[in-house]
């Protein structure tokens, strides 16, 4: 008898511990939420990624993002198009950020560390925002240099190298009152994918947009 007693009691304990588990499964804690979006999956630190754009509207639309260096949350990233442009940025799980920035750059160095950066005369510290939490259609923030907000997510967007579905996109405008706006697209696991300018001028409507063609990585040595 006591050891049936026994089993009762076991078997009891289980169900109890099987509903208060289906409990937390279904009803989250109150004041509880979701885990915000992770930033950083929208610019992965693929170093040695080659990025080449494809350019419609304006000579240097097309153009080449090389990702040559990552450390501690920071990426380097060097565009090459008529000026070759290097920038440090900062990778956080709520903000992705461009903390310097310096042109006419070809010595294929890091940059990363900021004593060297301090060094370098031809290179400025800079604050632009280019992505800021929560990662929802609304979300604005300002920088030194740019309003902007995320206008979609869970966007489509097909470019020469095919269809993606799920890209961020956030507008940009000048703070200093000039006229246009920039979007940008980017596709979680790959990047910046889409990069669009419209500027309205005496009735027109003038475009120049730098859209994802390929992507290359070095061969094994």
């Amino acid at each position: 008898m006591a050891k049936k007693n026994w089993q009762a009691g076991y078997l009891v304990l289980i169900l109890l511990l099987f509903a208060l588990l289906a409990m937390n499964w279904t009803w989250p804690e109150e004041g509880g939420e979701e885990s915000p979006d992770d930033l950083r999956a929208y610019l992965p630190a693929l170093v040695g990624m080659t990025y080449h754009y494809e350019g419609m509207g304006m000579e240097f639309a097309s153009f080449t993002r090389r990702l040559t260096f990552a450390a501690q949350g920071l990426l380097q990233l060097e565009d090459l198009s008529g000026t070759n442009l290097a920038q440090v940025v900062e990778r956080r799980q709520e903000e992705i950020k461009v903390i310097y920035a310096e042109e006419e750059f070809y010595e294929g160095e890091s940059l990363l560390e900021e004593a060297v950066r301090r060094s370098r005369p031809l290179g400025r510290s800079v604050d632009l925002i280019l992505l800021k939490a929560p990662l929802k259609v609304g979300t604005n923030w300002q920088d030194q240099q740019f309003q902007r907000e995320i206008t979609a997510v869970g966007e489509v967007v097909e470019v020469p190298l095919g269809v993606f579905y799920d890209a961020a996109v956030v507008k940009s405008r000048s703070r200093d009152g000039a006229s246009g706006e920039a979007y940008e697209y980017y596709a979680k696991n790959v990047g910046l994918i889409k990069r669009e300018f419209i500027l309205e001028s005496e009735g027109e409507t003038f475009t120049v947009t730098s859209s994802l063609k390929a992507l290359s990585f070095p061969p094994a040595m």
